[in-house]
């Protein structure tokens, strides 16, 4: 078995090999978006200054379902949130349009008021900081979270800017 072992160990890919092959996966996204802006989303401060709380009626639509989801979102796992979910201080963006009664006409229009650049990013929790980190998105790895209640974009009768290849 020691045998076995070294033989994986030594076909395992060294970092300077894997890295690339990281890298390969983050595919094109939108002329002049960037994939992943590296905004970070303090939920802790959110859910103490109730801009969304745990029991939010929009959390229902980043929960993991089925067994295996019930398992993994009690450790935490939800849905995917992209970066255009939330404006650039955290709020949900579709409630922020509504309750400033903004109407949204085109990308450019929805970037200035998310208060953010283009971007097709994701959060994901970053253990450096605690709190949630907008990166790229890669192929087949994301789940198609965008809708009227969560995309802002959806929302407004624009296409969503999320490319197709990122989701499951």
């Amino acid at each position: 078995w020691l045998k076995a072992a070294i033989s994986v160990i030594r076909r395992r890919p060294s970092p300077q090999r894997t890295l690339p092959a990281l890298a390969a996966m983050a595919l094109e996204v939108p002329a002049d978006y960037v994939n992943g802006c590296g905004l970070e989303f303090d939920a802790k401060q959110a859910e103490a200054s109730g801009k969304m709380k745990k029991d939010d009626p929009i959390q229902e639509h980043y929960k993991k379902t089925g067994f295996f989801g019930a398992i993994t979102g009690a450790f935490g796992d939800k849905k995917t949130m992209y970066c255009h979910h939330l404006t650039a201080d955290g709020t949900p963006a579709v409630r922020a349009a509504q309750a400033a009664g903004k109407t949204l006409k085109t990308p450019e229009d929805v970037w200035t008021f998310l208060g953010k650049k283009p971007c097709c990013g994701r959060f994901a929790y970053d253990s450096k900081s605690g709190m949630l980190k907008c990166g790229p998105v890669v192929k087949a790895d994301h789940d198609n979270t965008c809708n009227p209640q969560t995309c802002i974009f959806i929302a407004s009768g624009l296409d969503c800017p999320m490319p197709t290849w990122a989701h499951k």
